[in-house]
C-alpha cells in the first residue's frame, strides 16, 4: 500500500515523457515532410512554368514573322494554315492560331478537323484583349467536355504604322505537361483565380472547387461541364502547420500536410498534399521504443525493490544490535566535547595565570603613579597652582584610562564567546597585545622590533580575539627562546589587494614539526617553567578560520620560527 503513490507517479511520469516524446517526434517529423514537401512543390510548379515558359516565348518571336501581318491584310489569310501546321508539328503545340483586329480566327494550325479554331471569335477572352492592348496575354481553358485543357498564350502583331492589326495566339497541351509527375506520391494540382483546380497529378480533382458549397453553374472555360465543390476539406493548424482532413475521398490520403506556392507568371496557385502517416508512425515508433524502455525500467526499479525488501529484512537485526552501541558511542561523543571545550578555555585561564605577575605589575606602577600624582595635586591646589593641578589630574586620567584598557583587554581574553566580524586596525591589535605582554617580555629580557606602518593597515576581524592570538603567539615564542642566549621577536605588517598579514618572527631553535603545530594537545614544552597544554596554537588557528583567514608556521632560513596570520582586507582609512 505504501508503494501505490509512487507506482501511480512514476506511471504518470511514463506516460508524459511518452507523450512529449510522441509530441516532439512528431513535430520534428512534421517540419521535416515540410521542408519536403516545399521542395517538391517548387520542383513540380519549376517543371510546369518551365515547359509552358517556351510556349510563352514562343508567340512573341513568331509575331516577328512580317509574313502573318501580310496574310491578315491579304483577301485568302488561310494561306498561311500549312506554315502554321508546321510549326505547331515542331513546337509540339495543340495550336498556333492567326486572329484578325476584330477578334476572329482567320488561319489555324488545325485547319480541317474538328479541334480547328477557324472562324471562332476569341474577342472577349482575356489572352486576346491584353494582346491586342500591346502585352503578352494568357489564358487557361477547355473548349469542350472531349477536347483536351489547354494553356494560351498570346503574342500582339504589329504592323509597319505601329498599330496592332491582329494576334497569334499558340495553345499548350496541359495533358502532356501533366504526365510529368503523374507518379509522383504527393498529389500536385494548380488552382486558377476561380479556386478551380484545372491541372493535377489526380485526374480525379479536375474542376473541384475549393472552398466550395455545391455544384457551381457550367462554364465556357471549363468545357460547359459542371464545377464541383472539393470534397469535405477540413484545414486544421497544427504547430504552424496546415493540416489538410479529406476522409470522404478514398483516393485522397485521411490526413495530409498542405503547402502553397503562387504562381503570378501562370496566373495560378500551386497546391501539394503530402500523407502523414509516415509522420505518425515515425512518432509512434519513437515512443513506443520510450515506453519500452520505461517499462523495462520500471521493472528494473521493482526487481530492486524486492532486493532491497529482503536486504532491508536482513539489517533489521543488525540494526537493532547496533542501536544501544551507537546511544554509548554518542553519549561518550558529548562527554568528550564537553571536555575539549572546558580544556580550550583552561588553556586560556593558564596563560592568564602565566601573565598574572607581570600584568600586577603593570597594574601597580600606574596605581603608585596615581597616588603620588594625586597628593602632588592637594599640595598644588593648596597653593593656588591650579594649572599644575589641572596637569597631574590629567595625567591621573591618562593612567586610569591605560589600567581599564588592560583590564578590558584582559577579560575579554578570559571570556568564551566571541565578538562580531568588522574592520580592524592591525597596528592598535598588535600595540594593544604588546602592552598586555609589557611585563613579561621585560622579565624574560626579550627585545621586540615592531615595525608599525606609517598607514593604517585594516583587516577583517575581531580586535580582541585578534589580540588573543598575537598574544599567543608572543607568549609561545618568549617560551621558545628560553634557552636562546639573544631573545629578539621581529613583528611586521603586510597587505596586497585583497589581503592583510600579521608576520611574527622569533630567534628560537624553530619549529621541530610544523604540520602538527595547530593540532589541539600538541606541545613541546617539556619544562615546568614552560607549561602548557598544547592549545593556544589551536585556539589561535580556530579565531583566525572564524575570520576567513589563515594561520601557518614555518622556519626561516636564517633560524627561529616565523607564524604569518593572513586575513581578508578591510576598507580603506
Amino acid at each position: 500500500m505504501r508503494l501505490i503513490p509512487y507506482i501511480t507517479l512514476y506511471l504518470a511520469f511514463a506516460a508524459g515523457l511518452v507523450f512529449a516524446v510522441w509530441q516532439l517526434s512528431y513535430r520534428e517529423a512534421l517540419a521535416q515532410l515540410s521542408r519536403t514537401a516545399e521542395a517538391n512543390l517548387s520542383l513540380a510548379a519549376d517543371r510546369l512554368v518551365g515547359r509552358l515558359e517556351r510556349y510563352r516565348v514562343l508567340p512573341v518571336i513568331l509575331a516577328k514573322d512580317e509574313a502573318f501581318i501580310a496574310a491578315l491584310a491579304s483577301e485568302n489569310p488561310a494561306q498561311i494554315n500549312p506554315r502554321l501546321r508546321q510549326l505547331a508539328d515542331m513546337t509540339r503545340s495543340l495550336n498556333i492560331s492567326l486572329v484578325n483586329r476584330s477578334g476572329l480566327v482567320v488561319a489555324d494550325s488545325a485547319y480541317g478537323s474538328a479541334q480547328s479554331y477557324i472562324g471562332r471569335s476569341l474577342a472577349e477572352r482575356p489572352d486576346f484583349i491584353r494582346a491586342m492592348n500591346g502585352a503578352l496575354g494568357f489564358y487557361h481553358l477547355q473548349e469542350r467536355m472531349d477536347t483536351p485543357r489547354g494553356f494560351t498564350f498570346a503574342s500582339p502583331l504589329r504592323g509597319a504604322d505601329g498599330g496592332v492589326p491582329g494576334a497569334l495566339v499558340v495553345k499548350a497541351d496541359l495533358e502532356n505537361l501533366e504526365l510529368l509527375w503523374r507518379g509522383d506520391p504527393e498529389t500536385v494540382f494548380f488552382v486558377d483565380e476561380n479556386q478551380v483546380i484545372f491541372i493535377s497529378n489526380r485526374s480525379e480533382l479536375l474542376f473541384l472547387q475549393l472552398g466550395g458549397v455545391g455544384s457551381a453553374a457550367p462554364s465556357a472555360r471549363y468545357g460547359n461541364q459542371p464545377i464541383s465543390a472539393f470534397p469535405d476539406p477540413q484545414p486544421l493548424d497544427r504547430y504552424g502547420y496546415t493540416i489538410w482532413r479529406s476522409g470522404s475521398d478514398p483516393e485522397l490520403p485521411s490526413e495530409a500536410l498542405l503547402e502553397v506556392q503562387p504562381l503570378p507568371v501562370i496566373g495560378m496557385t500551386a497546391y501539394i498534399l503530402s500523407d502523414t502517416r509516415p509522420v505518425v508512425e515515425s512518432a509512434q515508433l519513437r515512443a513506443g521504443l520510450v515506453a519500452a524502455l520505461m517499462a523495462l525500467f520500471g521493472a528494473l526499479l521493482w526487481a530492486l525493490h524486492i532486493r532491497r525488501s529482503a536486504l532491508a529484512r536482513e539489517l533489521v537485526w543488525r540494526k537493532e544490535a547496533n542501536m544501544e552501541l551507537e546511544a554509548r558511542v554518542e553519549k561518550r561523543t558529548g562527554q568528550l566535547k564537553r571536555a575539549q571545550d572546558d580544556l580550550v578555555q583552561a588553556g586560556k585561564l593558564s596563560a592568564l595565570g602565566q601573565m598574572a605577575a607581570g600584568i600586577s605589575h603593570e597594574l601597580n606602577q600606574p596605581l603608585a603613579a596615581i597616588q603620588s600624582f594625586s597628593e602632588n595635586a592637594q599640595v598644588f591646589l593648596a597653593r593656588g597652582q591650579g594649572e599644575k593641578a589641572a596637569a597631574n589630574l590629567g595625567r591621573i586620567a591618562d593612567l586610569t584610562t591605560r589600567m581599564a584598557r588592560i583590564i578590558k583587554n584582559l577579560r575579554a581574553f578570559s571570556r568564551k564567546s566571541g565578538e562580531a566580524t568588522q574592520d580592524v586596525a592591525l597596528g592598535k591589535v598588535v600595540d594593544d597585545a604588546l602592552e598586555i605582554a609589557a611585563a613579561r617580555l621585560r622579565g624574560e629580557a626579550v627585545a621586540v622590533k615592531w615595525q608599525r606602518p606609517g598607514q593604517e593597515i585594516i583587516a577583517q576581524g575581531g580586535a580582541v580575539r585578534l589580540q588573543q592570538v598575537v598574544l599567543n603567539l608572543i607568549s609561545n615564542a618568549v617560551d621558545a627562546m628560553m634557552e636562546s642566549p639573544q631573545k629578539r621577536i621581529g613583528i611586521s605588517l603586510r597587505e596586497n589587494a585583497h589581503e592583510a598579514q600579521i608576520v611574527l618572527r622569533d630567534s628560537g631553535p624553530g619549529l621541530v614539526a610544523p604540520e602538527k603545530i595547530f593540532e589541539p594537545f600538541y606541545t613541546t614544552k617539556t619544562s615546568s617553567k614552560q607549561g602548557g597544554m598544547g592549545l593556544g596554537l589551536s585556539i589561535s588557528y580556530g579565531i583566525v578560520q572564524s575570520f576567513g583567514g589563515d594561520i601557518k608556521g614555518e622556519n626561516h632560513p636564517d633560524g627561529g620560527a616565523v607564524f604569518t596570520v593572513t586575513l581578508p582586507k578591510g576598507a580603506p582609512v
